[in-house]
């Protein structure tokens, strides 16, 4: 009788796939020595310093400046080798996965066997099976070795790349064949507006060459828009690191400035936004990955440009772009954030797909405080240059998505709320290719698009009637563009949350604020506010037009007057006191 073969377990892969974050943390002490070489070298011959005492300090800091170099290139030697050996473990991991499947077949099929011996070892046919069976145990164990050499080797290969990094002579060794990085920072410069062309030029790097850049000039690959999501994510949580070591050391030593206090809240609210996508999880029931795919404080006159990805774009069937409005800011960017991780969950659980949903602030949004200053920002709502900006910024932004994709599509939504929706109008009519447009709370989608038609995507509109930004949109020139929720534009308005009643008299504006912030509520911030425990409307039907499944929103009738008779009916209830009090108070007084 022929024995029944049963496969060999498999053994389990001890690296963890937290292991990047050795790799990050190593990037991280490596942006801060590589900041403080250039400092050194900028600093060795300071002005006004001359004689003998000024060379020997030029001799002491260039030289301390060269040690540090040689220490940098060794890092940036351990960081490539870390950086494959993750790459190759998370490949390893795979094949265990598939590895496990086949051994559970395996089993499962023995017994089987068993099973038929026992009940009859002569029956027909039960030999032949049992050798092909045992045939592919043998085949099964020969892959198991062989994954477990390719384990072993993935180790021996990171071994030895650090221990060929770990002595002065070494370091120094590696100095010499360095990257240039300035040299290939001029290359990324000079394709840096063709996200397809920077994409093919970052590939045809080697390693070395790239963890050269994400160490010493994560400023720029974090934010150039053809670099893949993993390796500026890695540049610009380094970056963001880097700065937040140095502001806590600055701060512990009392040396803190104002501007460098603003720059730990934007630091703050970076971190506070990326924690937004904790205890989500993707298709695979994984934790959910995010990505810090835009880090530049410095950007917008100050006010900073960001993005953050929950679940990964270049893999996604389902990618959306969230971009916000009028007083949006890095500092308080964990709000963007938080919209965008709620139309992720609420798309995700639609379960057509999985879903990457992006919170991007790329543009010099219009700010606003009940001050002199901000009454003259906040006009620049009244024009349509910012968005115009918003418009161009985005649409490369999104062209880069595709370029990392390698030709791989996805379905592609833009969501614009309320001035953001102005430049998502801009985008899509002028470049951008997506293939819905969601506009909430918008004043309009900017005044050379008169019908949804001329943007390039199907449009879909939530507008609360008690939104007074929603009725805002007029034909007149002087305005945002036309009112995208009156049926002469032409767009599909879905339902949104039923909203209290705009009396300016009674509530100045803000009853109708806190309308037109509402659009994106989940269930727990409709019942913090008493509204119920269930996800508002709004949220549900933008989940389905991010999902894929347009067709399933919950569709209401498009306005059919004009915003200028709903203004008109407002100043007559109140005699226009209420308004004439406001502007009196913040634009004249400037209080």
């Amino acid at each position: 009788m022929t024995a029944v073969s049963r496969p060999i377990a498999v053994p389990e892969l001890t690296v963890q796939p937290g292991a990047r974050s050795v790799a990050s943390g190593v990037r991280a002490c490596a942006v801060v020595m590589s900041d403080a070489g250039d400092v050194m070298r900028r600093n060795a011959s300071p002005d006004g310093f001359e004689g003998d005492p000024a060379e020997i300090a030029r001799h002491a800091m260039t030289s301390t400046a060269d040690d540090v170099q040689s220490a940098l290139a060794a890092l940036q030697v351990g960081l490539a080798a870390l950086d494959a050996f993750c790459d190759t473990t998370e490949d390893l991991r795979s094949d265990r996965t598939e590895l496990g499947t086949r051994h559970g077949h395996l089993a499962s099929a023995a017994d089987e066997l068993v099973r038929r011996q026992q009940a009859d070892a002569a029956a027909e046919g039960l030999d032949a099976d049992i050798v092909r069976h045992n045939n592919q145990v043998d085949t099964f164990g020969t892959d198991v070795a062989r994954w477990e050499k390719n384990v072993k080797r993935a180790e021996d290969r990171l071994i030895a790349a650090l221990r060929g990094a770990d002595s002065t002579a070494e370091a120094d060794r590696h100095a010499t064949s360095a990257p240039d990085v300035p040299k290939l920072a001029g290359q990324a410069d000079a394709v840096k507006n063709d996200p397809v062309a920077l994409y093919a030029w970052w590939k045809g790097l080697s390693r070395a060459e790239r963890e050269a850049l994400k160490v010493a000039r994560p400023e720029l690959i974090g934010n150039l828009d053809g670099i893949p999501i993993a390796d500026r994510d890695e540049a610009n949580r380094a970056h963001v690191s880097a700065l937040h070591n140095t502001l806590e050391q600055r701060e512990a030593d009392g040396e803190l400035t104002d501007d460098e206090k603003v720059l730990q809240d934007k630091i703050s609210a970076i971190h506070k936004g990326l924690d937004k996508g904790d205890g989500q999880l993707d298709e695979n029931g994984d934790p959910l990955s995010t990505f810090l795919m835009v880090f530049d404080p410095d950007a917008a006159n100050g006010d900073g440009h960001a993005a953050i990805a929950f679940g990964n774009p270049e893999t996604a069937d389902h990618v959306s772009v969230n971009v916000p409005g009028l007083t949006s800011t890095m500092e308080n960017f964990d709000g963007v954030a938080g919209d965008a991780a709620r139309v992720r969950e609420i798309a995700a659980r639609n379960g057509n797909g999985s879903v990457a949903s992006i919170a991007w602030l790329g543009y010099d949004a219009p700010d606003f405080d009940p001050s002199l200053d901000g009454v003259r920002d906040v006009a620049r709502v009244a024009g349509e240059g910012a968005a115009a900006e918003g418009g161009r910024n985005l649409s490369h932004f999104v062209e880069g998505l595709k370029a990392t994709r390698q030709g791989d599509d996805a379905h592609y939504t833009a969501i614009g709320h309320s001035y953001g929706s102005v430049a998502v109008g801009k985008a899509a009519g002028g470049d951008m290719r997506v293939d819905d447009v969601v506009l909430v709370g918008s004043p309009g989608p900017g005044d050379e698009n008169s019908r949804a038609s001329d943007l390039h995507g199907k449009v879909y509109v939530g507008s609360s009637d008690e939104d007074f930004v929603t009725r805002l949109g007029t034909k007149d020139d002087k305005s945002l563009g036309v009112d995208p929720a009156n049926e002469d534009f032409g767009a599909t308005r879905f339902k949104v949350e039923p909203q209290g009643e705009f009396n300016l008299s009674k509530d100045g504006f803000g009853r109708g604020i806190e309308n037109h912030t509402s659009y994106f509520d989940d269930a727990q911030t409709m019942d913090d506010e008493g509204r119920g425990y269930r996800d508002s409307d709004s949220l549900i039907n933008i989940g389905r037009v991010v999902s894929g499944q347009g067709e399933t929103v919950e569709e209401v009738s498009p306005r059919d007057e004009e915003n200028e008779a709903w203004w008109i009916k407002q100043a007559a209830d109140d005699g226009g006191q209420a308004a004439g009090n406001w502007f009196d108070r913040y634009v004249l007084r400037g209080n």
